[in-house]
């Protein structure tokens, strides 16, 4: 672990913890901590927050890491972020960390501010980074999409605003589920899995051409099977595909790498949780940077909650499950198509009462 200074980035700041950081009085008195902008190694990472004797009766700190690209004209994004609760009373000692998958020619901030004011006091604040050591697994750097440089197409969204408040529709895709509508807008008389098959294969075309992937050669990676008029679209429209099966995904070290990755047919519930975030996750770290994703998922939209908020039928995706996934690609750098989940009545259902839902992500 690296001993990082808690105060460098606003060095002469005083903190909102009494007795920490600079002499003089932030802009914000709601700051506690900023460390610098720092290069990390590739691949796994996390910032941990330590405080050592810490008294406090009310209040909320909100973590936060940020990442800029240094020389480029971007703004600072949101890669990881956490909210505690300071209400601990009787001293203690207190940690917690903050993961994140760090990216070469990126750097990495982490940020403490109150959320709501706190009398907290403590003896000590310390901020450590873990970084990839030498016997951590094999991770291979993607290298950079032209997609990363063409972002006037896009419209995906930070984790803020990952809810879609408006009627989704096939011309203007985001992360979305098949409807009634959506079929009807495709002129499909009956609602069949055939139907649904068609809608999949439809709104992966669509989601490309939307985001900005219309033009040939870019290189793209087919996740199981599909229809031959998808197939036979992909190629007349120039881009380079390679079709792969989807389970096993490659290994981290691999170097398949590709603009694009379209699974139409896409991630269904007959394996554990687990192995299901392994598979999804493990194909969209087959993007490039800037490449964009576009993973279909069948879900069970009733799936019944327990009083703890646990989904009880862990042997299908449920949406929330679906959100689960959405939050940890942004906490590893990706960018989500704001999701817009439709209600059960406008839902299409397979044969196994499954609605299908697709979800598109680009990688940063």
């Amino acid at each position: 672990m690296r001993d990082v200074d808690p105060f460098s980035y606003y060095f002469n700041h005083s903190s909102g913890i009494p007795g920490f950081g600079g002499d003089s009085a932030p802009p914000d008195p709601r700051y506690v901590f900023h460390t610098d902008y720092l290069d990390v190694r590739r691949g796994p990472a996390s910032f941990e927050l330590q405080l050592r004797g810490v008294r406090s009766t009310h209040g909320e700190l909100a973590l936060r890491i940020h990442a800029i690209r240094p020389g480029s004209d971007e703004n600072a994004s949101l890669v990881a972020g956490s909210r505690v609760n300071l209400a601990m009373g009787d001293a203690q000692d207190f940690s917690i960390s903050l993961r994140f998958a760090a990216q070469r020619g990126v750097q990495y901030a982490f940020y403490g501010y109150f959320l709501d004011a706190s009398d907290i006091r403590a003896d000590d604040l310390r901020i450590g980074l873990h970084e990839t050591e030498g016997d951590e697994e094999v991770y291979s750097e993607p290298p950079r999409s032209v997609l990363a440089s063409d972002r006037k197409s896009r419209d995906l969204r930070p984790a803020n605003a990952l809810i879609h408040v408006i009627t989704p529709h096939l011309s203007a895709p985001v992360s979305q589920d098949c409807t009634v509508g959506q079929l009807a807008e495709m002129k499909i008389p009956r609602h069949s899995d055939r139907s649904l098959g068609e809608w999949s294969e439809t709104l992966c075309r669509n989601a490309l051409s939307a985001y900005g992937l219309n033009f040939p050669a870019l290189e793209g990676l087919l996740i199981g099977p599909c229809s031959d008029a998808f197939s036979a679209a992909l190629a007349q429209s120039g881009f380079a595909m390679t079709r792969m099966a989807a389970d096993p995904p490659p290994s981290a070290g691999s170097d398949v790498f590709a603009d694009f990755v379209v699974w139409p047919d896409g991630l269904r519930g007959e394996i554990d949780a687990d192995r299901r975030w392994t598979i999804f996750n493990a194909w969209l770290g087959r993007l490039k940077i800037g490449g964009l994703g576009v993973m279909a998922v069948s879900y069970r939209p009733d799936s019944v909650a327990s009083r703890g908020g646990e989904t009880t039928d862990t042997a299908y995706v449920s949406r929330k499950e679906i959100g689960k996934w959405a939050l940890r690609l942004i906490a590893n750098g990706y960018s989500v198509a704001p999701i817009a989940f439709s209600s059960l009545e406008d839902l299409v259902l397979d044969s196994d009462g499954l609605a299908h839902f697709i979800m598109i992500v680009q990688r940063q």
